[in-house]
């Protein structure tokens, strides 16, 4: 996938932070607001192009979440995994509305 990148810098959209709270885990909110932060980068991208939407995990539970809807590690640095989905991914989640 990196080959068919081009050599300069990329956009990414990047979600920094993105957690529920330890009393509401297992109610499905998580799965919720990745929903909604996904369907808001798709709107936005329709505006401003990006390559993809980046998470930094701080664990590898957080990782394990991630990966479960599809996102792929971008590099392993320093104890903690940096993810990836392709908005073309996302466009396909939102366009079969």
């Amino acid at each position: 996938m990196a080959k068919k990148l081009p050599s300069y810098p990329v956009p990414v959209f990047l979600i920094a932070q993105l957690a529920v709270h330890q009393e509401c885990k297992g109610k499905g909110l998580g799965k919720v607001t990745l929903i909604k932060a996904l369907e808001h980068l798709y709107e936005i991208n329709k505006h401003m192009r990006a390559y993809a939407v980046v998470v930094d995990c701080l664990n590898k539970e957080v990782a394990a979440f991630y990966q479960q809807y599809g996102f792929e590690l971008l590099i392993h640095y320093e104890g903690r995994d940096r993810l990836f989905l392709p908005m073309k991914t996302v466009k396909e989640l939102f366009d079969k509305k």
